[in-house]
């Protein structure tokens, strides 16, 4: 078995119930439910991740290892969030190539969560924002997904 599916099956279902308890506070402030169906399979998934907003965008990352993020390659894909105990629904997008869209979000992403950087191999400056020429390099194996929410 994977390590990924290991801690899949074992640490997102009580993240899942404790983001959607009254006791949501104590993760809820960078951590997020998505859900969203799969795109061959069609089937219902739900997964906790680590997410920052700016207005009516949600960005989150993940490592080319993991699956989830490959629903949205066709994107935009309708999905729901929810943050806060509060379901939102939007419209997902997987971006992989370099450009500025991509280097922007991840720069936006590390600085509003800066502890998941070391998850993407991606140092920090003094001042805890991502090196530029880390996050250039993140291209080849950093995920960026944006999520415009419905207004």
């Amino acid at each position: 078995m994977r390590i990924q599916s290991l801690l899949y099956s074992t640490l997102n279902p009580p993240m899942r119930a404790l983001l959607r308890s009254p006791l949501h506070a104590i993760a809820s402030a960078n951590l997020c439910l998505l859900s969203y169906r799969g795109r061959r399979s069609g089937r219902s998934f739900t997964t906790p991740l680590s997410f920052m907003r700016e207005g009516n965008v949600v960005r989150l990352l993940s490592s080319h290892e993991t699956r989830w993020w490959l629903n949205f390659l066709d994107g935009p894909v309708e999905v729901e969030l929810e943050i806060a105990r509060e379901s939102l629904r939007g419209r997902a997008l997987a971006i992989l190539e370099d450009g500025d869209r991509f280097r922007n979000g991840v720069r936006s992403f590390l600085s509003a969560v800066p502890r998941d950087a070391v998850v993407y191999g991606i140092k920090l400056d003094r001042d805890k924002r991502p090196r530029e020429e880390d996050i250039t390099s993140a291209a080849g194996h950093v995920v960026l997904v944006e999520i415009e929410l419905e207004r």
